[in-house]
């Protein structure tokens, strides 16, 4: 079903184009946010093409749905215009962190950019809201604890035959064929989440100090979820398997020697992940680099990532559903009692991630001399929202409003740092995957050594990173960190459940990092500023 409507190019026809999407967009129950995401999509498109337009030009906005997925294009006929880029010789610095702000705040949405026969093409697609996946998630476990409880009650031969028969097929189709897509999600995502940035003139020195916060977090999460792990996952199994240091740091130079692959071709026949994502990084720099250079690949890689994109959103939409099949075949094959020691994982992860916001915030009382509870007290607003819908974006305009209005961050270093701090700042996936992981494999009687667990958390971190914000992510995660710890692919149910409780104080924490990243980059600045009027 597709809806269409011409209107003349000209900043007049921003209302009447941004009622024609909110209306369309509200009828397809999509959110509020996706909505306003749209609507800024549209009038960046207009805006940019009216600049150059000859005087009676027109537009084209169409809108069209197609299952869960709904596409809203934009077509202009004359000269190639891509608004999605910005020019490299701009002098006004402000205009220009705005508008890399914005690009990227598009960015964060599959958007692809097409010149043919004349006609420029730009495209922003979105889902319908879903349901809230903790809900369905929560009545699915508890559907399949209470069904696996009376199947052991009143015929336990019987459960144990629908588990041999029925449940394990189905649960090990579905984790088969998930794993048959990690290899081309994880490649093309990380080309497209460096791609979707403007380019690298850009990077100058706001990013640069984002980025040394956003690492020093990364790092800082690694470290403690490694000491957690040693400490409360491995404590019985290490000292009896772990081999000297010589043979660990011997591990860690083949790791990160091996990460250059000597045959383009082999990483993807072996599915050597971290060799993958080497490859993609590299891909993707060389295309930020080439921008507008080779239209066709681009094109190719982004409906590439597009289509893989979608495979994984109907893959993930089944999630509910493999959840009650594997806790129910867990159920029915005695190993129930794994369910209780996941209450204890969520405590454990809770705490690492206190740990890290509790770090977070004595760097605000050394560096910018605010209290923590004074600095709360401000961020409540927004944090909040990031807590109670495990959403970052929702949490977008509260969070811009208290930045700018509350904590005087100057609005350039806000509009970047923002939508940029979706893309680097997910530090809580680290513990989340490995200790995740860890307890799993327990399950499956896998014992971890301390080298095993070094490339594990190289990769975390780079996924962290390279990974897009999108809901439904976490079974994408596990499946590429189980095949590296060799961890059986039924165990993604539990760790995906787990995952789902576990993202809404992750978001917040997430929120946080941006939020204190943005704070010390206002310090920064303005201590430059000082040193700068001293010198005058």
């Amino acid at each position: 079903m597709e809806t269409k409507k011409i209107l003349p190019l000209n900043l007049a026809s921003l209302d009447e184009a941004n009622e024609f999407v909110q209306e369309l967009l509200q009828n397809y129950k999509c959110d509020k946010t996706d909505n306003l995401r749209a609507q800024l999509f549209v009038e960046e498109a207009i805006v940019y093409w009216e600049k150059n337009a000859p005087e009676n030009a027109r537009f084209e906005l169409a809108i069209q749905k197609r299952f869960k997925t709904i596409t809203l294009a934009l077509n202009y006929w004359g000269d190639p215009e891509n608004p999605l880029t910005v020019a490299e010789t701009s002098e006004d610095e402000e205009f220009e962190f705005n508008r890399i702000g914005q690009n990227i705040l598009i960015g964060l949405s599959a958007v692809t950019y097409s010149y043919e026969k004349g006609c420029n093409n730009v495209s922003y697609t979105l889902k319908q809201k879903p349901l809230n996946p903790a809900l369905t998630t929560a009545i699915a476990l508890v559907g399949a604890i209470i069904s696996g409880l009376a199947l052991q009650a009143i015929a336990p031969a019987l459960g144990k035959q629908i588990g041999t028969t029925i449940l394990t097929p189905l649960s090990g189709t579905f984790f088969g064929f998930l794993n048959a897509i990690v290899i081309p999600v994880l490649f093309f995502s990380a080309i497209g989440s460096i791609f979707n940035m403007d380019n690298l003139s850009q990077m100058k020195r706001i990013f640069r100090l984002l980025l040394t916060w956003s690492v020093a977090i990364i790092l800082l999460a690694s470290a403690i979820s490694l000491g957690v792990a040693q400490v409360s996952l491995m404590g019985q199994t290490t000292s009896a398997t772990q081999g000297g240091s010589g043979d660990l740091w011997n591990q860690i130079g083949e790791m990160v020697f091996g990460i250059i692959p000597t045959n383009i071709l082999q990483p993807f026949l072996d599915g050597n992940t971290l060799q993958i994502m080497f490859l993609a990084i590299i891909g993707g720099i060389v295309m930020l680099t080439l921008k507008g250079r080779f239209p066709s690949i681009t094109k190719i890689v982004t409906e590439c990532n597009l289509i893989f994109s979608t495979i994984l959103d109907a893959i993930c939409a089944l999630m509910p559903w493999v959840v009650f099949i594997s806790i129910l075949n867990m159920m029915v094959s005695g190993q129930g009692t794994a369910l209780l020691g996941a209450f204890n994982l969520l405590a454990l992860l809770v705490v690492t991630i206190l740990i890290i916001d509790l770090v977070m915030l004595l760097s605000v009382a050394v560096y910018e001399k605010i209290s923590p509870l004074e600095y709360l007290k401000t961020a409540a607003p927004f944090l909040l929202i990031a807590f109670s819908t495990a959403s970052s974006s929702a949490a977008f305009a509260s969070h811009t409003a208290t930045a700018l209005g509350k904590q005087k961050i100057r609005d350039y270093v806000v509009h970047f740092s923002i939508p940029v701090g979706v893309l680097f700042n997910k530090q809580d996936a680290i513990p989340m995957l490995l200790l995740t992981a860890l307890f799993v494999g327990n399950i499956y009687g896998i014992a971890f050594t301390l080298p095993d667990l070094i490339p594990v958390v190289i990769l975390c971190m780079i996924l962290s990173v390279a990974v897009p914000p999108s809901p439904g992510m976490g079974a994408f995660l596990f499946t590429i960190v189980f095949n590296l710890l060799g961890i059986p692919l039924e165990g993604l149910a539990l760790a995906v459940t787990i995952a789902i409780f576990i993202d809404y104080p992750a978001t917040a924490s997430n929120v946080m990092t941006t939020n204190i990243g943005m704070l010390h980059t206002e310090h920064r600045l303005k201590a430059t500023e000082a040193k700068q009027a001293i010198k005058i």
